[in-house]
Formats: structure tokens, sequence, C-alpha cells
């Protein structure tokens, strides 16, 4: 398999563990990783991967990519395209679909990197988190300026690199050492402890480092599971036998009183 998967972000919610500590969670949905290309070795292994992710229709991708799209076996669009590098003795395959529950499972330590939110024209306060200066002594327009920004007259210039206002944002930022809380193979819903880079709806690269943590959810409290704990008594056949003899020998009660 591959350690790197792609997501989408979605939002960002809470749980609790066993222990009552809350912690922040951000929601990820993993969609369209189409594995459309790899790169073998000499002796036929598989040394990286071709994946596309990102939802886009496929008449509007270039036509290029789209005809290697439809060679692989797929009729859904990619945003964007990443080599990957494979694992030893990896299945994947040309037109595959990575999964997340097949790069990724509870407890794995993770680094998350995407581009972070555009700030436009920022000031330096905002931008580098300066203090500012006095709101005293008559200073009434200088709380949030910059400064001094030079040196006297040698060298008489102002460095390169001085922190000042200007452009904030969109820059590609990796946090590191997330933890996986939950996993969803139904909806491909995978839950991240702390937040990430990027607006909603954002795509983010998920890296498994290969670390491992002991982190156990409340599970009601947290409102992760509930549906799959319901539905599990209406799978066994042992509690589905009882109801149909009940029924069946109360039907013959019934006629045998309106007999009488």
């Amino acid at each position: 398999m591959i350690t790197q998967v792609f997501a989408t972000k979605q939002k960002m919610t809470q749980a609790w563990t066993k222990l009552g500590k809350r912690m922040a969670v951000t929601q990820l949905s993993v969609v369209n990783n189409l594995v459309i290309g790899q790169k073998l070795s000499e002796d036929q292994q598989p040394l990286s991967f071709e994946v596309g992710y990102g939802q886009r229709k496929l008449k509007n991708v270039q036509k290029p990519l789209r005809s290697r799209l439809e060679k692989s076996g797929f009729s859904v669009g990619v945003a964007h395209l990443k080599q990957v590098a494979a694992e030893k003795d990896s299945q994947l395959k040309v037109g595959d679909t990575v999964k997340v529950q097949d790069v990724l499972t509870v407890g794995d330590v993770v680094k998350v990197q995407g581009v972070t939110k555009g700030r436009g024209f920022a000031g330096a306060m905002k931008r580098h988190g300066f203090q500012g200066q006095q709101k005293t002594h008559g200073q009434s327009d200088r709380a949030r300026a910059v400064g001094a920004i030079g040196n006297r007259t040698t060298p008489g210039r102002v460095f390169r690199g001085k922190r000042m206002a200007g452009h904030y944002g969109t820059e590609v930022q990796t946090v590191l050492g997330l933890t996986v809380l939950h996993v969803d193979p139904s909806t491909q819903v995978i839950w991240l402890s702390g937040p990430v880079p990027g607006h909603m709806q954002g795509m983010v690269q998920i890296t498994k480092t290969g670390e491992k943590r002991q982190i156990e959810l409340d599970i009601k409290a947290s409102g992760i599971t509930p549906a799959v704990v319901e539905s599990a008594p209406q799978v066994e056949t042992p509690e589905a036998a009882p109801a149909t003899e009940t029924s069946e020998t109360s039907a013959p009660a019934v006629e045998d009183g309106g007999a009488q």
C-alpha cells in the first residue's frame, strides 16, 4: 500500500475520551483517491504511484488526463495529481481506489500538510504577532504601527527580510503529531485530534508516520458509533428467531378463540 492519503477538510467538532478529557477534532472526507499511474523498478516492483484526487467532472478535465483516466477505468475526473511512494510488497495497481481504512487506523500518528487561509494584505501585528507600541503619552496613531525599520546613516537602508506589513496566508504549512481518533469505512470520514491548515472544503495531505498512541474515545459522549451499536442486534439471528416463534404461537391461539 501507501502511507499517504488526500482528504477534504469538512468541519471542526469535539470529542471526549473515557477519562473525561475534551479534544478538538477535525473531520475530513477521503474521496477520489484514484491510482492512474505507477513507476516500476527493474524487477517490475512498484516504486511509486500517481494518485489523482479532488472532485471534478470528467468533461472539465484536460484531454490527455481524461484519456488516462478512461484507460484506467475511471468515469470521474480529478483536480490534482501527486506522486506517492509505494511500500514494500504493495498490492496496489492502476485502476484501484485508495480507501482510508487501507492506509490509516485508529491510533496512528500522522502529519497533515495543507495551504493556509488567505488573509490578504495584513498589518505587522496580525501578520507577525507584534505587541504594538504605547497607547498613552499622546500616541494617538502609533498603537498598531511597526516602529523603526532602519539603522541610522550606516547602512542607511532597510535590511532584506524585515518583518513588515504585507501579504499574509496561502502558504504551505505542515502540522505534526496529530492522532487518528476515528475512521468510518462506510462514509470515508476520518477524525483527527486538533486543527489542520486550510479553509473548509480545502484539500490536505495526510501522511502516516509509523507511530502509535493509545486514545480511547467515549462512544456515547462523542456520538461516533451509536448507529452501529443499535444495528448490531438486528443482524444476529438468535434474537430474530424467538420473535418469529412468538408470533406463530400467538396466531393459533387467536384462531382457536375465534372458533369457540
